[in-house]
């Protein structure tokens, strides 16, 4: 049975939420593939599906909520309130009720799987929409050989953006590929998230080198491919991010201060001159001075903050293109864009002021409980330090790319970003990687020669 530890009253077979865990991250990471292929009746069929099956995990389980953030519902809460001003009522209640089947889905997962089997979740996920990705391209490349649309549109004889394209076919022509997401941004954000979790599973020995450096190889493939300048920023800051909570943990607790103060003034420093030097830098990342068109949608959508700055426009999450208010707000080269491009602008728009400082403080307190997951030093029994777990590294690494990512897309709010980040949230304030107990589940996932590192003595 699965490790259920510490909260779940109830049991669910350790295979079925792996499973579970598993196949909604491919299905909501995926992104557009599944409607593309399978019309939005389809897709809504199988999203219910996979609802249902997340539900009765959860039913069965029975964890109390007494153990997840209050940020995150108190937030969900205000977006519910949102529906009794709402300009756009008749969306803000399927939004919302969505929105919170999403975080239930988390909350499925996280309480069902210890940190090392969500790990597993993720990469497994993570590595076949790379793999399917590339295949895809490929096939679209070689025998179709023509851009390919979603298969429940019919454009006639009018010109089709190139943003409409399920696929351009340019694998082999120097374009950016779009995969199974249909978008390369999305594309290259799986990419890195695989790359995160593939480079943890190997520093905790559950994975052997030469598929790591393999897969290694195909999402650094994959990021070449899409040349998302905006994954490539996150990229960076995941790094510089590991770099900081590998020297902070160098030293004891006590002794951090003058650590965490050099930091600080270096974040400092940076944060300035990158204000400063925003124009520059988005135009050396290949987005022009204003973002590849962003600066447009956000002096339009600051427009709608002004006229309702404090309680908002009413919770929304992904605009929906039959509202003539959003969907004649940001056009762009024939494509109408239903998104802030910034989640927290998207936030401030849809939830006003208070939304926007309720989130924050999801935001903040999820981000604080990932590093002190990352750096705080766990002891057993005998108050003897405990071996350092790489698994630990796990939760800041993703908050960091995800919350990179936000700044320029609005995905945080719904679909695969919402949920990855929603499970991170809950599972920290569940347990941290450290005080997490042995599972059976965890499992030796390394050669026999090997596993005598997963012993409880050597733990």
């Amino acid at each position: 049975m699965t490790n259920t530890w510490p909260i779940a009253r109830g049991s669910v077979p350790e295979r079925e939420a792996f499973a579970f865990g598993a196949t909604m991250l491919f299905v909501l990471f995926a992104g557009d593939a599944v409607p593309n292929s399978l019309t939005w009746v389809g897709a809504g069929i199988l999203w219910a599906l996979v609802a249902t099956w997340g539900v009765t995990v959860l039913v069965r389980a029975r964890p109390p909520i007494t153990r997840t953030p209050r940020s995150l519902w108190f937030f969900l809460a205000w977006c519910l309130v949102s529906v009794v001003w709402s300009d756009w009522r008749q969306a803000t209640i399927p939004s919302i009720v969505v929105q919170v089947i999403c975080a239930a889905m988390a909350f499925a997962v996280a309480s069902t799987l210890t940190w090392r089997r969500i790990l597993d979740a993720m990469s497994l996920a993570f590595r076949w929409v790379l793999m399917l990705s590339l295949l895809f391209e490929a096939v679209v490349a070689v025998v179709v050989r023509h851009p390919i649309a979603p298969i429940w549109t019919d454009y006639g004889d009018r010109p089709i953006p190139d943003a409409f394209y399920f696929s351009r076919a340019e694998l082999f022509t120097g374009g950016r590929i779009q995969g199974l997401p249909g978008n390369a941004n999305l594309l290259a954000m799986v990419a890195l998230l695989a790359a995160i979790v593939v480079a943890v599973q190997y520093a905790e020995g559950r994975i052997s080198r030469n598929r790591t450096i393999g897969w290694l190889v195909v999402a650094a493939l994959v990021l070449a491919l899409t040349r998302s300048s905006t994954v490539l920023a996150a990229a960076l800051v995941v790094a510089v991010a590991l770099f900081v909570a590998l020297w902070i943990r160098r030293v004891p607790t006590e002794r951090r201060t003058p650590r965490y103060l050099v930091v600080l003034v270096g974040a400092a420093v940076v944060a300035v001159v990158a204000f400063l030097a925003r124009g520059t830098v988005s135009e050396l990342l290949g987005k022009g001075a204003d973002a590849t068109g962003r600066g447009v949608i956000w002096e339009r959508v600051l427009g709608l903050v002004d006229q309702h700055p404090v309680l908002g426009w009413g919770w929304i999450g992904y605009w929906w293109p039959s509202i003539p208010t959003l969907a004649d707000l940001a056009h762009r080269k024939g494509v109408t864009y239903l998104q802030a491009h910034d989640a927290y602008l998207d936030v401030w728009m849809q939830t006003g002021l208070i939304g926007l400082v309720l989130f924050g403080i999801y935001v903040v307190t999820t981000l604080n409980r990932s590093w002190s997951s990352a750096t705080r030093i766990g002891y057993d029994a005998r108050l003897h330090a405990r071996p350092f777990d790489p698994v630990s590294l796990l939760p800041l690494l993703v908050v960091v790319a995800l919350l990179v990512q936000s700044v320029a897309e609005s995905r945080l709010l719904y679909q695969g970003n919402w949920v990855l980040f929603a499970l991170v949230a809950i599972k920290t304030r569940i347990v941290l990687v450290g005080e997490e107990p042995l599972s059976t589940g965890d499992g030796p996932r390394t050669p026999p020669a090997r596993r005598e590192f997963r012993q409880p003595s050597a733990r």
